[in-house]
């Protein structure tokens, strides 16, 4: 299975009415595997800032976290593997 598929099949899917707006696989040297078609246009400013918290945890918490120019709020970060983010809605970000 490809990672696009994965994104596509597993990421996307409806699961008893719930589903996510938008998801993406991106690697720690900030390449994109995989993408929905609803995920935002990002920077490579943003996508810098994000892989530099996995390294240094906490650094995304007083700016907050942004994608394609909205920002989010980090509300709980696990050091080298997840960040999340608040705005309306809640997402997750695994390394």
């Amino acid at each position: 299975m490809s990672w696009q598929q994965y994104v596509d099949e597993h990421l996307m899917c409806d699961i008893e009415g719930i589903h996510l707006t938008a998801a993406a696989i991106i690697g720690q040297d900030g390449s994109v595997w995989a993408q929905s078609s609803t995920f935002p246009l990002f920077t490579p400013g943003e996508i810098t800032a994000i892989v530099n918290d996995f390294a240094e945890p906490g650094s995304l918490a007083p700016t907050g976290l942004f994608l394609g120019g909205v920002k989010y709020m980090v509300i709980q970060g696990e050091p080298g593997a997840v960040i999340r983010g608040k705005k309306l809605i809640s997402f997750t970000m695994e390394s």
